[in-house]
């Protein structure tokens, strides 16, 4: 391998968020201030922000209209009795058409807006309350006699509770309230049996009547809109600030050169592997040293040395994939590697795979004091199988390790004071040193 090939490594800092998410939240926020600092009287939304507002709301307008259609028809049916009073003589075709009629299209109505489209179910709702007003509005056309107009407050009472007890989206409340009103005074006008003053006063009650209803439709319907509009941006707004807190923590335990754990993290494994060994879990620290590192630096620049510990790291965390190890940079050219292992056995044949991993990669080092040419590490390695130590104890007792495998040459594995690079080597008993875990451990001497 040249120095020419050695290259810069990309390894994310943090875990790489989805972009298009959070794209579509900024520009659903943008959405929500322009709609909430608007002076326009337009309800509805700008596309995205109201098919949202759609896909957000749907069930529970579903909901409403079902429980309302079902309210409304009971007292729908109870005004059946008034048809005796006002219209005797139209009283079986009222009942006829409220029983037969609207009965049937009501269960069509709670059957069918939850199976279409939002557009297409307002649309739903508004005919349907022109049908179940058009029943009065029929009797008040076709009835005679003194009372037939009191019918009128039938009509009344239905264009109210279309308008606010629905309610009906505002497009579909003045599209109901205008053919009513037509249709009411032109009634009124044209009866003969109805006093002109009479048919005044009760075509200006209505006017007003179906105005103030309108105004309150428009009311609630905007209330409705700004409520949620209000609700979705602090929901989005509290998203966005746990995001930045995951990814701050995420950050404080991240080393940023090589994108793998930092010390602080490795301080938080210790103890959570600690606590796992005190119930029988073993566990292995491991700690790893770049060899001639500074050497490294010195020949070839930082910039190269900071690939080199990319490089490194990337082979490392490779290493470790689907084996449930730790890994982090613990500081300058080292590293360390924490795993659950059942015997010392098994975290030395995971540090060997390491070493020889690293050795086979080429990385060149042509400024060595030995005759290798290529990068290499050392690793000290100290488990908790069937020694009575402290969690730092384990940490000292790694780096006293590798110090031995340092200092046997370089480019070797040592455990319990034994180092070798697969085939032997200088050996030295360790002593494991009881060393508090929020203690700074010793560190192997660079290079």
């Amino acid at each position: 391998m040249t120095e020419q090939s050695i290259c810069r490594l990309n390894i994310d800092v943090k875990p790489a968020l989805d972009a298009s998410v959070v794209g579509e939240d900024a520009r659903m926020l943008d959405a929500i201030d322009r709609q909430l600092h608007t002076q326009s009287l337009k309800l509805a939304f700008d596309s995205d922000l109201e098919a949202r507002f759609e896909d957000d709301t749907r069930e529970k307008r579903i909901r409403d209209i079902r429980r309302t259609v079902i309210l409304g028809m009971v007292v729908f049916h109870i005004y059946n009795i008034a048809g005796f009073v006002t219209t005797p003589d139209l009283a079986l075709l009222n009942v006829g058409l409220r029983v037969f009629a609207m009965t049937p299209l009501a269960l069509l109505i709670i059957w069918a807006v939850g199976r279409v489209s939002g557009p297409v179910r307002e649309a739903i709702g508004g005919i349907g309350m022109l049908a179940a007003t058009g029943i009065p509005i029929l009797i008040f056309w076709m009835g005679t006699g003194p009372l037939v107009s009191l019918t009128t407050a039938t009509i009344w009472l239905s264009v109210l509770f279309a308008n606010i007890t629905l309610p009906l989206r505002f497009f579909w409340a003045c599209f109901l309230s205008g053919i009513t009103a037509v249709a009411v005074v032109a009634g009124l006008c044209l009866k003969p049996e109805i006093v002109p003053s009479v048919g005044g006063v009760l075509g200006l009650d209505m006017m007003t009547g179906i105005l103030f209803s309108l105004v309150a439709t428009y009311r609630i319907e905007a209330a409705n809109r700004r409520d949620y509009l209000v609700n979705l941006r602090e929901t989005l707004r509290a998203k966005r600030l746990a995001e930045d807190n995951t990814t701050l923590a995420h950050l404080s335990t991240t080393d940023s050169l090589t994108g793998i754990a930092n010390r602080r993290a490795f301080a938080r494994e210790l103890s959570e592997f600690w606590e796992a060994s005190l119930a029988g879990r073993h566990f292995a620290v491991m700690l790893i040293d770049v060899d001639h590192f500074k050497l490294f630096n010195d020949h070839y620049g930082h910039g190269a040395g900071d690939t080199c510990l990319r490089e490194v790291a990337t082979l490392l965390a490779k290493t470790a994939a689907g084996s449930g190890a730790f890994v982090c940079r613990y500081g300058g050219e080292e590293f360390a590697v924490l795993m659950h292992a059942k015997d010392p056995d098994e975290a030395f044949g995971f540090a060997e795979r390491f070493r020889r991993c690293v050795a086979e990669k080429g990385l060149l080092h042509g400024n060595r004091d030995d005759d290798l040419g290529f990068v290499s590490v050392s690793i000290g390695v100290a488990t908790s199988c069937g020694v009575a130590v402290t969690a730092g104890g384990l940490v000292e007792a790694a780096d006293m390790a590798l110090y031995e495998a340092k200092g046997a040459g370089r480019n070797r594995t040592s455990r319990n004071g034994k180092a070798g690079n697969g085939d032997g080597g200088p050996t030295r008993r360790v002593a494991a040193a009881h060393w508090s875990v929020n203690q700074k451990p010793p560190i192997a001497k660079a290079g």
